[in-house]
């Protein structure tokens, strides 16, 4: 069943509308479970973003890259690399589904993410954190650099994240959350932690961020 819910999750990348940060590389939950204080929420500006709403099953697809209209007026483009094993799909597919359950504003979505029990909660709650403070995501983030290394049961994902095109709105209103947070505004290093297990499925472990790990 749980290879069912991943293969799901994996055809969102195939042109599904269907969202790591489980955590944010500002005062969000931090990745490594460390607790680290949320600051209080932003307020809104009078400003209210424009623009048009794309189709939550519209793809746009070019050589090498794809486009992922998540919901909403948010989407990811991903830079695929030349090779696309099942581990770089994996963390696309994470990236893409953290998002949708923020833009659905349900934490839904995360069910159909493998994870080991250490690193459920990171997911979980910065995803509360968003929920909480009736928070959403507009505009464009931007994955590349995607990269996976193995040994035996056990590899590491790095993906680099730009989300300098992305805004956080309230979902109430659709205004603009001001101040706007610093972590937007420079390209970071996402790295998940995955084990195989005896049933030869891919769990997440862990989920942890550099905030210098990729160029600008």
């Amino acid at each position: 069943m749980r290879r069912a819910a991943m293969a799901l999750v994996l055809l969102v990348l195939a042109g599904c509308g269907q969202p790591e940060r489980p955590y944010s590389p500002g005062a969000e939950p931090s990745a490594d479970g460390s607790g680290t204080a949320r600051a209080a929420a932003p307020a809104e500006t009078p400003q209210e973003e424009a623009g048009e709403e794309p189709s939550e099953e519209e793809t746009f697809e070019g050589e090498g890259k794809e486009t992922v209209s998540v919901g909403g007026r948010f989407r990811m483009e991903i830079d695929w690399p030349a090779k696309r094993d099942p581990l770089v799909e994996l963390g696309a597919a994470y990236m893409v589904t953290v998002r949708k359950a923020i833009v659905a504003g349900s934490e839904r979505p995360l069910q159909d993410i493998d994870f080991e029990l250490t690193a459920a909660p990171l997911a979980y709650d910065w995803v509360k954190f968003f929920l909480d403070n009736k928070q959403t995501m507009r505009g464009v983030a931007r994955l590349y650099d995607l990269r996976a290394s193995s040994t035996g049961k056990g590899a590491v994902i790095d993906m680099c994240v730009d989300e300098s095109g992305m805004r956080l709105v309230s979902a109430r209103t659709g205004k603009a959350i001001s101040p706007r947070p610093d972590w937007l505004d420079n390209p970071y290093l996402q790295s998940l932690t995955v084990h195989r297990g005896d049933d030869d499925v891919w769990r997440i472990r862990n989920v942890r961020h550099d905030l210098k790990g990729c160029p600008a």
